[in-house]
C-alpha cells in the first residue's frame, strides 16, 4: 500500500487534501460552518481518490467495521429514543469524523513532514498570541476575553484556545522531534508555561497529565532524570500559579477557600449539600439520574440539552440543566446509554491495546497521552459530539489507527 500512496502523492485529490488538512486546525478558530465545510470537503474527495484508484481498504478494515456499528447505533438511537429530527440529522453526519480520521491516516502517510511542519507553526503563533494577549491584554487582532483571567486568543467569545491547546500540543511537537530533538525539552517547558497562561483549569490538568504519562512512559530517561523532570514541571507550575494572582485564585482560591466558605458552617455534609455547592457536580448530578432513568439507550443522541432542564432533574437545588453534561463519560452515559458508552469505550480501548508494534512513533505516541488525559474521569470537558470537540478528538485518533505498512516515523 505504501508504494501506492507514494506513487500518486502528486494527483489532484492528494494536494487538495494536502492544502485542506493542513489548514484544518485554522478553520476552529473560524466556526463551526467553516470546519464543517472543510472538513466535509477532506471526506468527499478522500472517498474519491480512493474510488478512482479502487482502493476499497475501508470495507476491510476491522477498525472501521467497529466504527460503523458505532454510527449505526447513533443513527437507530436518534430514531428510537430521541425521536428528534435534529439529532437525527446530526448523528447521520456524525460519519464525517470516522471518514475525517481515516483520510488524515491515509495522506499523512506520504505528506507527513509538511502536515506537521504546518502545524506547528500554526501552534506556535498561537502560543505567541496567547502570551502577547497575557501582558498586553488583546490578541494580535485586538479580540480580548470577556472573562477575567481567561486567555481567548483567536477564539474570542468562545473561548475554546484552551482545548485547542489540548488537542495540538503533543501533535505539533513532532516536528520538534524529527527536526530539532535537542529543543524538545525547551519547548515542552514553552508549552506548559503558556498552556497555564490560559487560565483554563481542567484543559490545563489534562496537559499536565499529558506531561507526566509521556515522562513516564516515553522519554528514555533514567528514573532518577523522570523523577527531576516531572518534580521541575509539578514546581514550575506551582512557582506560576502562586506567583500570579488570577491564576492563583483561579486554581487555589476559588476551590478551597470557596469551598472553605461554604462549608465551615455546615456540620452535617452530605452528597446533596456537596453537588448543591458546585456548577459541574450539578451538571455531573443531572447526567447520572438521567443515564439512571434511561440505563440501556440513554435519553438520545444529543438530548442531554433537552432533558436536563426536565422539572424532576432541576428540583430541590439541582439545577444541572445545560446543553451537555460537561464531561465526557457522563454525556455518553446520559445520552446514549451504557450500550453506546460500552461501544465507544471498548472501541478506544482497542486502538490503545494496538500500540505496542509503534511505540517509537511521536505522532503515535501524542495520541495516546491525548486520549489518555481526554478519558480521566470527572475532570470537565467539552462535549464528545460537537463539531470542535470531535474534529480535534478524531484528528488525535487518525494517529492510532493502524494498517499494513502503516508507519509516521
Amino acid at each position: 500500500m505504501m508504494n501506492q500512496l507514494l506513487n500518486n502523492k502528486n494527483s489532484i485529490c492528494a494536494k487538495l487534501n494536502y492544502i485542506l488538512i493542513t489548514i484544518l486546525p485554522v478553520t476552529l478558530f473560524i466556526g463551526s460552518l467553516i470546519s464543517n465545510l472543510v472538513v466535509l470537503l477532506i471526506c468527499i474527495i478522500f472517498l474519491l481518490d480512493l474510488f478512482l484508484k479502487k482502493n476499497f481498504f475501508l470495507i476491510k478494515d476491522f477498525n472501521f467495521k467497529f466504527l460503523l456499528v458505532i454510527y449505526i447505533y447513533l443513527i437507530l438511537n436518534s430514531l428510537f429514543v430521541s425521536y428528534n429530527p435534529e439529532s437525527l440529522f446530526k448523528s447521520v453526519a456524525f460519519i464525517r469524523f470516522f471518514i475525517l480520521s481515516y483520510a488524515i491516516w491515509y495522506y499523512f502517510n506520504f505528506f507527513k513532514k509538511d502536515f506537521v511542519k504546518f502545524w506547528f507553526f500554526i501552534f506556535l503563533i498561537v502560543s505567541f498570541d496567547i502570551l502577547f494577549e497575557f501582558f498586553v491584554g488583546q490578541n494580535i487582532l485586538g479580540l480580548s476575553s470577556v472573562y477575567d483571567g481567561r486567555i481567548a486568543s483567536f477564539s474570542g467569545d468562545e473561548l475554546k484556545v484552551g482545548g485547542f491547546y489540548f488537542g495540538f500540543l503533543f501533535l505539533s511537537l513532532a516536528y520538534i522531534n524529527y527536526k530539532k530533538k535537542n529543543l524538545l525539552i525547551p519547548f515542552l517547558v514553552f508549552f506548559l508555561i503558556t498552556a497555564l497562561l490560559i487560565g483554563e483549569r481542567s484543559n490545563f490538568l489534562k496537559v499536565f497529565i499529558m506531561y507526566i504519562f509521556f515522562f513516564i512512559l516515553f522519554i528514555e530517561f533514567s528514573r532518577l532524570k523522570k523523577m527531576m523532570c516531572i518534580l521541575g514541571i509539578i514546581l514550575t507550575s506551582f512557582i506560576i500559579i502562586n506567583n500570579i494572582s488570577h491564576l492563583k485564585g483561579k486554581f487555589y482560591y476559588h476551590i478551597f477557600n470557596t469551598y472553605e466558605e461554604k462549608f465551615e458552617n455546615h456540620k452535617n455534609l452530605n452528597y446533596d449539600f456537596v453537588v448543591k455547592n458546585s456548577q459541574y457536580l450539578r451538571h455531573y448530578n443531572a447526567a447520572l439520574m438521567i443515564s439512571k432513568d434511561n440505563f440501556l439507550f440513554g435519553s438520545g443522541y444529543k438530548t442531554f440539552r433537552f432533558e436536563s432542564y426536565k422539572e424532576k432533574y432541576t428540583k430541590n437545588g439541582f439545577f444541572g440543566a445545560s446543553t451537555h453534561p460537561h464531561q465526557l463519560h457522563f454525556e455518553l452515559l446520559s445520552e446514549i446509554g451504557v450500550i453506546g458508552y460500552l461501544l465507544i469505550i471498548s472501541n478506544l480501548v482497542f486502538v490503545l491495546f494496538r500500540q505496542t508494534k509503534f511505540k517509537k512513533e511521536f505522532l503515535t505516541k501524542s495520541s495516546i497521552l491525548f486520549l489518555i488525559a481526554t478519558l480521566v474521569p470527572l475532570l470537565p470537558s467539552g462535549s464528545f459530539f460537537t463539531s470542535y470537540g470531535a474534529t480535534i478528538f478524531f484528528i488525535n485518533y487518525s494517529f492510532l489507527i493502524k494498517l499494513k505498512n502503516n508507519n509516521f516515523n
